[in-house]
């Protein structure tokens, strides 16, 4: 779909290893993009490497393992700087690292909420402070995973929904600063995509989801990354501020007739 679009770009993904991410690597990869993506164990980040380079030997990627949580901006912009002297440019971030909670909001520790707004949002945007100037030099561009709680709002988990609203809010305000130097700002909001937190669910929990979709069917991680594709690509280069949604026509069950 994508085949020499990403010829001689630098992207960086954060969440690399699994799921969305790995799919988004693979997808940069495979349409001639040099890749360095981040995930938050090393071993993940092996495994993942090894799965690539079984695919292709000579694609140019490379892992490096961080805490995202702990949002340490000196080695967040160490790895920033390792890339560019490494390939000498960063045309792409992806923001797609992200955790949640189900605790119940009277029984949530400030630790658990401060573990998702550090990763959801704090980590994101230390990466994008960092990133802009490079992406300012190439006319580059950021893509924020989001979610569909962001859009709904969610019954639990209120940290989740809560930090994907502020990504889109983010999204928004940062492509409206730098619209005018070049660098465009997007957000996915993806609905519920078949990765290992879906697969862990039990059957009925699944159904109960499945109907909430009228395409009757869970995204998969190629139906997201395609979509950062998209919004990476020269076919999106009068697009930003957006927030896509990628979720099969989902609507919360309250919202369906």
């Amino acid at each position: 779909m994508f085949e020499n679009e990403f010829n001689g770009k630098v992207v960086v993904v954060t969440g690399g290893s699994r799921g969305i991410g790995f799919a988004a690597v693979k997808g940069f990869l495979a349409a001639g993009a040099k890749v360095c993506f981040l995930s938050h164990k090393e071993e993940t980040g092996k495994a993942a490497m090894e799965k690539l380079m079984a695919i292709n030997p000579n694609y140019e990627v490379f892992t490096r393992a961080m805490d995202l949580r702990e949002c340490d901006w000196k080695a967040m912009k160490a790895v920033l700087e390792e890339v560019v002297e490494k390939w000498g440019r960063i045309d792409v971030l992806i923001n797609n690292a992200g955790t949640d909670s189900h605790t119940w909001i009277t029984k949530l520790k400030i630790s658990e909420w401060d573990d998702v707004f550090n990763l959801n949002m704090k980590a994101m945007f230390l990466l994008s402070k960092y990133a802009l100037p490079y992406l300012r030099d190439t006319k580059g561009c950021i893509i924020n995973t989001a979610s569909v709680a962001g859009v709904y709002g969610a019954p639990t988990g209120i940290p989740y929904p809560t930090t994907k609203a502020a990504v889109i809010g983010f999204t928004k305000s940062l492509a409206y600063s730098y619209a005018d130097k070049g660098v465009r700002v997007n957000c996915i909001a993806p609905g519920v995509v078949d990765t290992d937190l879906v697969g862990d669910l039990p059957q009925f929990a699944k159904d109960s989801i499945g109907n909430t979709i009228p395409m009757k069917r869970f995204g998969q991680p190629e139906d997201i990354a395609n979509a950062m594709m998209f919004l990476a690509s020269s076919a999106a280069s009068y697009i930003t501020a957006q927030c896509l949604q990628v979720d099969g026509g989902y609507r919360p069950s309250n919202l369906i007739d």
